[in-house]
């Protein structure tokens, strides 16, 4: 048997298959929807690293003034970028912890009293 012969007999084994399949009211996996189970239906969104756009707002004195999370999500909203709030407030702690130690925060993180950053006075 040739080459050709045996992948026109494996294709028609592989219709009559998704065929009875199709009867039996089974459904036929294809590429796309195995993609979209793996990604539980959820869109990959790409990752952003905010730290650098979040240094450069520092740089350029936008930190003179306390400013809660919100005010730099709306900065870098108006650079088209578009964080998520926890991800801001992450690189802002970070900004903000002894080990870096580039911004001071006050504030006790409630909804009446947020976290307010500022940059740290030498």
């Amino acid at each position: 048997m040739d080459k050709d012969k045996f992948i026109e007999i494996i294709n028609k084994l592989q219709n009559n298959l998704d065929q009875l399949k199709a009867l039996a009211g089974i459904e036929i996996e294809t590429a796309e929807v195995k993609k979209r189970k793996a990604n539980n239906g959820k869109s990959k969104r790409q990752k952003v690293d905010l730290e650098t756009p979040i240094r450069e707002l520092l740089n350029n004195g936008f930190f003179t003034d306390w400013k809660t999370d919100n005010d730099v999500i709306k900065r870098l909203r108006a650079q088209v970028l578009t964080p998520k709030r926890a991800s801001v407030s992450n690189v802002l702690r970070r900004l903000a912890s002894p080990k870096k130690g580039l911004l001071e925060r006050q504030g006790d993180g409630t909804k009446k009293n947020p976290w307010k950053y500022r940059k740290k006075e030498s």
